[in-house]
């Protein structure tokens, strides 16, 4: 039997619904070999996960997902294995907490605006972390009554076509491959299906990612065809790119999508399983 690994996934310390040791035991569960947490623009659950992992004997993967736009795009880049103590790691996360809460604040009165009354207050109660992400906001919604699902909170209110929609302060993706080189790790590119429609666009994108260093492609995902699949498979091969996956679980926060939903080899990402052992 193959082994298996989940390399995107999220935890209550940004905007998921499962806490660390809950994700970890549910990989466990799940019968994976290892897995990755990859919290939005926070690292804040890796030590704690990594003492986890060992007590239940799960190759643990540090991670990060970092939100950025281009060119009107949204593209989110993967981070493995950066090291941590980096200041300029640090300097960027505090940065892109204060964006997040900046954008947070005007929604907050955007939405006051149009009658419906909520605070931060009631917004960071639903966070058990740090980072206070539209999920949050969405779940504070529903909580007051003023939708009745999450599908709801975003095509009225939350989603880029929402009444409450914000733009959010987005990192750009070349210097955050920069950053995540400067910090010994290794970049990917996230779900290019949802960067646009258009595969042409996409793969222009993605030469320009290559040149501005990415290493990788998340080759699988919980949302891909097997067509899909095998296109970005192809895809990375043809660019010499590492291939990563996983299944981009956010708990109850992403209904449908379970750990291991998605999945990649330990053969696949052979290089990137050496790589960590290296640096233990």
């Amino acid at each position: 039997m193959k082994k298996k690994y989940d390399l995107h996934t999220h935890t209550t310390y940004s905007d998921g619904t499962f806490t660390v040791e809950e994700l970890l035991k549910r990989a466990k569960y799940t019968g994976l070999a290892g897995i990755a947490i990859t919290d939005h623009d926070t690292m804040e659950g890796i030590s704690e996960a990594r003492i986890i992992a060992k007590n239940l004997d799960l190759d643990f993967i540090s991670g990060i997902e970092f939100s950025c736009s281009y060119d009107g795009y949204e593209i989110h880049i993967l981070g493995y294995l950066l090291d941590e103590k980096s200041e300029k790691l640090s300097s960027k996360l505090i940065e892109l907490k204060k964006a997040r809460s900046n954008r947070n604040e005007k929604i907050v009165k955007r939405l006051n605006s149009l009658g419906l009354k909520i605070t931060l207050e009631e917004i960071e109660a639903e966070a058990t972390g740090s980072i206070i992400s539209r999920a949050h906001i969405c779940n504070a919604m529903m909580k007051k009554g003023f939708v009745y699902t999450k599908g709801e909170a975003f095509k009225q209110y939350l989603g880029r076509k929402g009444a409450a929609y914000i733009e959010k302060e987005s990192s750009n993706p070349f210097e955050i491959i920069k950053l995540i080189k400067e910090c010994n790790g290794v970049s990917a590119l996230a779900h290019p299906s949802l960067v646009c429609d258009s595969v042409e666009k996409v793969e222009k994108i993605l030469d320009l990612l290559i040149e501005a260093g990415l290493d990788g492609l998340e080759v699988e995902y919980s949302s891909y065809t097997p067509k899909q699949t095998k296109y970005y498979k192809e895809l990375a091969k043809s660019k010499n790119l590492l291939m990563v996956g996983g299944s981009d679980f956010h708990g109850g926060n992403r209904v449908g999508v379970d750990i291991a939903h998605s999945s990649i080899s330990a053969e696949e990402i052979k290089d990137l399983l050496e790589r960590k052992c290296k640096e233990e």
